[in-house]
């Protein structure tokens, strides 16, 4: 049997190649997916948090009070550290600048300094340091540097180079200055923060060592802190992990059953092949086991070809995004291991997976019968039973699944539950698809004549084929809808999520007297939108003290991003956690006490997570404590370079307001999420147009089968009078109205599918009817049965060709 494999496999290398395509296709998808996933995780690890890579271990300072040039010498004798360095920071200021600055140091190991120039160069001596790139401090600039009480910290220093900080959150910071460590010291003095960062060999076994080595010592990986700094700016990082590996698990789930219609297509053409092996002597078993043979060379060489494209391919996408200027920046393509592993994997696999169900149905029929031109058989009563029992227990389950997972908002649960439904759809298409097609087919027979009449008739007829067909396109067009349905709903709720994470743009504090036309001068600035003055102190009702924050309720709805609930005068906002603790509930009336008095409030409940509210007046009646933060709003839309500079103009007029001012804000954090998700939309999009691929090469397999089965039915109606234009109208006919019915039941379930997603990421509060792109969902329903039309052109061309004689023997 080995040699007949071979001979098979050098004779008729031409058949294999619709189904190579199939799995090349399908791998580099899943390959694709999977790479793009690392690229992506990388750029967003290296652009938040790129000098934690190649590092082993990080030392951060802890309650314990240790010296830093103690533990650097102390884990110097570490089996396995190759090489450390002590990265210090303070706030400092830049003599002829207002506000703070801050100062960092760059490693004098080379192999640990993250940084990289853009221009200039390094530091050489003491009188030296190098800027930002947002920095308007150009290389020959002479700075002073002081301490933030303004005291003279060391002479004069010159810029001698600048950092390239693109894509990274440091860049929305114009006062980064970069010195040495004894440089940052002396001018930050006490104000300093340091970190170790230790390059060697052991991973998790050598930061068990270090913190061995210096007790009282907070150690942990390099791996770990840098997902810790990242998720600082973007959220869990992990969910972001999650949800590519979701669309992975999608693709595999889809490549599987493409591969499958293929091997239909190919065994179902070879039937007669095999029953002419069996009248000669080979048994049915080892027919089985040469086809077996067969899709394990087809699969693992065509893994390899697709494993090779699926890397070109995310090539190609990320070449796009470098292209397009996307926000973060894709610097190298990741391919790991465990993705060449997969794609190796699943492509042989599934294949034989994919092969053993058709070889079995091809054998199933008798030498003699099989002989004869190939008939449609119908399907056993068992495995229809079986079918429909495990579609509706899919059905049933992974709805189930996908509605606990958008209900409580995780993605982990959503993603087999949607998986679940999906594959619970397909195993039921026989009943749903032939039942629609037979409705739709009625309803234009009416007004196309015989031959419509015919080809509605056909498609009812037949359930399994005509399934089988539409199924190919419907999972194209499932996978397209709820990429456009994701991608829509997510773009128009996540500025509301970012909205409720980062209510207040800046917040200037330490304004003494802030609301005395303070916040006046502040939104005089251009690029300000609206500001209001708070202030934050400890009241008391009851035996129990709590922190409130005092706001005036008109000023802060326009300056507060997102819907919070404020507190009119005479009335308290209370989280709901603290309103059980104190055991009131909404409407009720409390006294609330503070240093000068106290006063009688009505509760209104905030949100969960929401901060403790009092009007301002009602404040300033029972503390004495006056307004001194400032609250301020951007203008929406401002680009990188214009944030820097209203950031300068905040941080100067705060300085000028009040010297000892700080000056806080998420811009940075808003800044990185919303190009986090522009960059993730451009990398699905481009995942996006290879699904398309795949959902074109089915649907004109699954063409293919359907002539190749209905060879004497073409035959009969050519011989009773039918012409070859009637036989490819009639087929092209059939093919639009299964194409129609699989592209709208692939629309609904996608509409599904992708708000639910959506729900599972961001929570269900943030999907409204109003993100989903219905206009582009009708042009999906039009593109899918144009599709259909135009996969089934050739097949419909080929069955016209064929003389009646010769179909009808076969």
């Amino acid at each position: 049997m080995r040699h007949l494999v071979l001979a098979q496999a050098r004779a008729h290398r031409g058949r294999y190649v619709a189904s190579a395509l199939a799995v090349v296709v399908a791998v580099a998808f899943v390959v694709a997916t999977l790479v793009l996933g690392s690229t992506v995780d990388s750029a967003i690890t290296t652009s938040t948090a790129a000098q934690y890579d190649g590092v082993a271990a990080v030392i951060t300072e802890s309650d314990s009070g240790l010296d830093p040039d103690g533990v650097l010498t102390a884990i110097s004798a570490v089996p396995g550290v190759e090489a450390s360095a002590l990265d210090v920071t303070g706030p400092v200021r830049v003599a002829g600048t207002d506000g703070y600055s801050t100062a960092s140091t760059v490693s004098g190991d080379v192999s640990l300094r993250w940084q990289q120039l853009a221009d200039g160069r390094w530091p050489s001596g003491p009188d030296e340091v190098t800027v930002g790139s947002s920095s308007r401090h150009a290389i020959g600039d002479s700075l002073a540097i002081t301490d933030i009480d303004g005291k003279p910290a060391h002479t004069d220093v010159t810029v001698v180079g600048t950092i390239d900080l693109a894509g990274s959150p440091l860049a929305l910071d114009s006062r980064l200055v970069f010195g040495d460590v004894a440089q940052v010291r002396a001018w930050a003095g006490e104000y300093t923060e340091w970190e170790i960062r230790v390059a060697g060999r052991g991973g998790s076994a050598l930061a068990d060592a270090l913190a061995a080595a210096v007790p009282g010592a907070h150690v942990t990986t390099g791996a770990d802190r840098a997902t810790a700094v990242a998720g600082s700016y973007v959220g869990d990082i992990g969910t972001l992990r999650n949800v590519l590996l979701c669309f992975a698990a999608i693709a595999v789930v889809v490549a599987g059953l493409v591969i499958a219609n293929t091997f239909a297509v190919l065994l179902a053409a070879r039937t007669r092949e095999f029953a002419l092996m069996r009248c000669v002597g080979v048994t049915s078993a080892q027919v089985r086991r040469s086809v077996r043979a067969e899709s394990v060379i087809v699969g693992f060489v065509s893994a390899v070809f697709g494993v090779l494209a699926g890397c070109g391919l995310a090539a190609v996408v990320v070449a796009v995004a470098r292209a397009a200027e996307v926000p973060i920046p894709l610097t190298s393509i990741a391919v790991t291991p465990g993705a060449i592993g997969v794609g190796l994997l699943l492509g042989t696999v599934v294949t034989v997976i994919a092969a053993n169900g058709p070889a079995r149905a091809a054998t199933r029929v008798s030498a003699l019968a099989a002989m004869h031109p190939l008939e449609t058989q119908p399907e056993p009563v068992r495995d229809t039973w079986v079918r429909r029992v495990c579609a509706l227990l899919a059905i049933v389950g992974g709805a189930v699944l996908l509605g606990i997972g958008a209900a409580v908002g995780n993605v982990l649960i959503a993603c087999p539950g949607g998986l679940m439904l999906f594959v619970g759809v397909i195993l039921a298409s026989r009943r749903i698809v032939p039942a629609l097609v037979g409705v739709v087919g009625q309803a234009l027979a009416r007004f196309g004549g015989p031959v419509a009449a015919l080809a509605a008739g056909n498609a009812r007829r037949n359930p399994r084929r005509t399934a089988s067909t539409a199924t190919a396109l419907f999972i194209g067009v499932t996978l397209t809808s709820t990429i456009v349905v994701g991608i829509g709903t997510l773009k128009a709720g996540a500025p509301e999520l970012i909205d409720e994470n980062f209510p207040v743009d800046v917040a200037v504090m330490s304004v003494p007297g802030a609301s005395d036309g303070a916040v006046d001068r502040f939104t005089a600035l251009d690029g300000l939108r609206a500001g209001t003055a708070v202030a934050n102190t400890t009241v008391g009702v009851g035996e129990t003290e709590f922190f409130v924050t005092g706001v005036d309720p008109d000023s802060a709805a326009q300056t507060l991003r997102d819907d919070v609930r404020l507190p009119q005068p005479g009335t308290i906002a209370l989280e709901p956690s603290l309103a059980e603790t104190l055991g009131v509930r909404e409407g009720e009336a409390i006294t609330v006490r503070g240093d000068t008095g106290a006063r009688e409030l009505t509760v209104v409940m905030a949100g969960p997570g929401a901060p403790d509210l009092i009007a301002l007046a009602d404040l300033q009646v029972i503390d004495a404590e006056t307004a001194d933060t400032v609250w301020l709003r951007l203008d929406d839309g401002l680009t990188d370079d214009r944030l820097v500079a209203v950031s300068d103009d905040i941080a100067r007029l705060a300085a000028d307001i009040s010297p000892g001012s700080e000056v806080v804000g998420a811009v940075a954090n808003r800044q990185m999420l919303e190009k986090l998700l522009d960059t993730m939309l451009l990398v699905v999009g481009g995942l996006l147009s290879i699904a398309i691929l795949i959902a074109l090469i089915g649907v004109g397999n699954t063409m293919a089968l359907s002539v190749i089965e209905r060879r004497r039915e073409t035959g009969m109606l050519r011989a009773l009078g039918l012409s070859r234009s009637g036989v490819r109208s009639l087929l092209v006919r059939e093919g639009v109205i299964i194409a129609g019915v699989a592209s709208v039941l692939g629309v609904a379930l996608g509409l599904l599918l992708g708000t639910a997603g959506t729900a599972s990421v961001i929570g269900a509060g943030y999907v409204t009817p109003g993100g989903v792109p219905w206009v582009q969902l009708v042009a999906i329903v039009a593109a899918g049965g144009t599709a259909g039309v135009v996969a089934s052109l050739i097949p419909a061309h080929r069955a016209g060709r064929t003389s009646p004689v010769a179909a009808l023997t076969g």
